[in-house]
């Protein structure tokens, strides 16, 4: 596992420490746990496209911009 050092407000440190107590567990597993809620609540997007859940990849090939603009990428196509 890596170490991670982040500097929280006073407030917000002592809500850490009172669950960490509550729960019985450390405040490395109650950050641990929050984060990975919060990073896997964005992760999938029910309602994205196709074309925006591919986004992240568009570019890194190389190749015509759009095949279906020119009609001699399309020959053979479907046989």
């Amino acid at each position: 596992m890596r170490a991670l050092s982040i500097k929280l407000p006073d407030p917000l440190f002592h809500d850490l420490a009172a669950r960490a107590q509550a729960s019985a567990t450390s405040q490395s597993e109650v950050v641990r746990a929050a984060l990975a809620a919060y990073l896997n609540a964005g992760a999938t997007n029910p309602t994205a496209s196709c074309a925006q859940r591919a986004s992240r990849w568009v570019g890194l090939m190389q190749g015509p911009q759009d095949l279906s603009t020119n009609p001699a990428h399309l020959d053979g196509f479907g046989q």
